[in-house]
């Protein structure tokens, strides 16, 4: 199942990207939109797990909406120029769709899970970046975004213990 997870995670971040970049939101929202529900259905604790989904799709955005409002990122795809693209609250329920089962092991390693948000979270960016899905304007955008995953990369997995839909 972690294999799973981790798959439908890194397909629907593609999906979501590309969809971002070539201008064809609705077919890959309609795509990640799928792969959510799988997760939900999945799920033996359903409420739990749809809570966590719909929370960390509120704190995430919230990060990348500080981005956005100090010009440290640009969103390709995007309704407003003021407001983060839906996408990217998209890729923020992927996200969390992992936190319980493919990155569960990470819950145990406080440091490791700092780590991870330190380095993954700007290689995500910069990836979508090469991608041409974002602009990051400057370098300050790096530092931002790795301080930023840093704190919420942990905080995302103690919410996750909570808010756990897998747990037996």
């Amino acid at each position: 199942m972690k294999l799973i997870n981790f798959g439908l995670f890194q397909l629907g971040w593609f999906i979501a990207i590309w969809g971002a970049a070539h201008q064809t939101l609705l077919v890959s929202m309609i795509a990640i939109g799928l792969i959510l529900m799988i997760h939900i259905i999945q799920a033996r604790h359903k409420k739990e797990a749809a809570i966590l989904l719909l929370m960390i799709m509120l704190l995430g955005p919230i990060f990348d909406q500080c981005l956005l409002s100090l010009g440290l990122i640009e969103y390709k795809s995007q309704f407003s120029e003021y407001i983060v693209p839906i996408w990217i609250v998209a890729l923020w329920g992927l996200f969390a769709s992992t936190l319980n089962i493919s990155l569960s092991w990470l819950r145990h390693y406080k440091i490791l899970a700092v780590l991870f948000g330190l380095i993954g979270g700007p290689l995500s960016y910069i990836a979508a970046e090469k991608l041409n899905a974002i602009q990051l304007m400057n370098s300050n955008a790096l530092i931002a975004l790795a301080l930023g995953w840093a704190l919420l990369t942990p905080l995302s997995l103690l919410m996750a213990e909570k808010w756990n839909g897998f747990r037996t």
